[in-house]
């Protein structure tokens, strides 16, 4: 059964950018942004009907150049909490979390950083932790040093490798993945609703995703140790595409951090687990 959003709606931007949104579960509860993976969408979210028995209003946006959103040139991470204070101001929100799903992390923690006093608590599910700097002379590293030295090259290099994303998106769903993960595509409902992303999210082609993999490999612009709201890490540890270390890096630099793992999680993690994340958020 395909979930549909309460609200799937456009605010046009003060530089004159759209931005995409929907809003799921309860329109009256607490406002949780959550922002999607590379690649993703405003159009994945968990099972609706969970979200509205937590109180809860689920926000979903579009970074630029995916979905609906428009590009924006040379962004950079901490340019998008600018996108999400306007969003919020023209949905009358003042205090909100913050959601981040694998690299969608990265943008839920500047928010954090960016408002401190509205941004009251960030959950990352399955997220990616900043690189360190890379090894000069390590043929694991070149990608890092390529986006160190050469942003636009290495976006191009990301692009190249991926693009077939644009014309066969569902080949993206039959990569090799571990057992929680393809059980979950197995599943109709489940493999429908990634299928829905990612095509929503290469609809404006791959360059928002190819510069989200640049952005993720570069220093994030702030440090983790910097931020003050509360911050809980979920993780699965089956996880193939973001591992457990990722969790274990987070949580050591944000030591005030709550961590729990599943251990019969993989990446999908955040739908198979959604009622147990939302009541541990709620207790």
């Amino acid at each position: 059964m395909r979930h549909e959003p309460l609200v799937d709606a456009d605010l046009q931007l003060n530089d004159g950018r759209n931005l995409a949104y929907s809003i799921w579960g309860d329109p009256a509860g607490r406002p949780i942004l959550l922002f999607h993976g590379s690649p993703g969408s405003r159009v994945f979210a968990p099972n609706p009907k969970v979200t509205a028995e937590a109180g809860v209003r689920l926000i979903t946006v579009d970074r630029p150049g995916y979905g609906r959103s428009d590009p924006k040139p040379a962004r950079q991470i901490l340019d998008w909490p600018a996108d999400v204070e306007q969003l919020t101001a023209a949905l009358g929100i003042q205090e909100f979390d913050v959601m981040g799903h694998s690299s969608g992390g990265p943008y839920a923690l500047a928010c954090a950083f960016q408002n401190p006093p509205r941004v009251k608590r960030v959950i990352l599910i399955s997220c990616v932790a900043p690189h360190p700097e890379p090894d000069l002379v390590s043929d694991d590293d070149a990608l890092d040093r390529l986006a160190w030295s050469d942003p636009d090259q290495a976006a191009e290099a990301i692009a190249q490798s991926a693009g077939w994303l644009a014309d066969t998106p569902e080949r993206f769903l039959d990569l090799p993945r571990p057992e929680p993960d393809r059980r979950l595509l197995e599943e109709p409902d489940g493999r429908a609703l990634f299928l829905n992303t990612i095509r929503e999210a290469v609809r404006q082609g791959i360059d928002a995703y190819a510069w989200d993999g640049v952005l993720e490999r570069r220093p994030w612009g702030f440090a983790l140790v910097e931020i003050g709201a509360d911050v809980w890490i979920f993780q699965g540890e089956q996880d193939q595409a973001v591992p457990p270390s990722e969790a274990h890096l987070l949580a050591a630099a944000m030591p005030t951090g709550r961590l729990r793992f599943f251990p019969d999680a993989g990446h999908g993690l955040i739908l198979v687990h959604w009622s147990e994340i939302l009541s541990d958020l709620k207790a």
